[in-house]
């Protein structure tokens, strides 16, 4: 039996680290997942601690997308959020193309629990 045609794959959920600009910066992206900003859309501090977005992503099913991977890699429990990391010193611009063109195609399922750098 085959699944219906007209299923769509789940949209992705990011949460954006506190580095980043506002969510509506980058359309392309935008247009392909949903964007919740740790402190603009959750209110958190822009000095929060990893772990303190990390356990927000947690709570809202989402993944972390940060330029500080490596200190969010330790974070990182299997079956929960997933956390993509990026390259640093990037424009608005290059980051909305970069992480639009990674995520199409793929399935968010398969970034739970991992740690994953672009």
């Amino acid at each position: 039996m085959h699944p219906p045609k007209n299923i769509k794959t789940r949209k992705f959920r990011f949460l954006l680290d506190s580095a980043f600009a506002n969510p509506g910066k980058f359309p392309k992206l935008n247009k392909k997942a949903k964007l919740v900003h740790s402190v603009i859309n959750l209110g958190l501090p822009p000095t929060a601690e990893d772990k303190d977005i990390y356990q927000k992503a947690i709570e809202k099913n989402c993944i972390v997308l940060t330029i500080n991977f490596d200190d969010f890699r330790k974070l990182v429990k299997s079956n929960t959020a997933g956390v993509i990391g990026i390259p640093s010193q990037q424009t608005n611009d290059e980051i909305d193309e970069l992480v639009t063109e990674f995520i199409a195609g793929k399935d968010p399922n398969d970034f739970l629990g991992k740690a994953t750098k672009i």
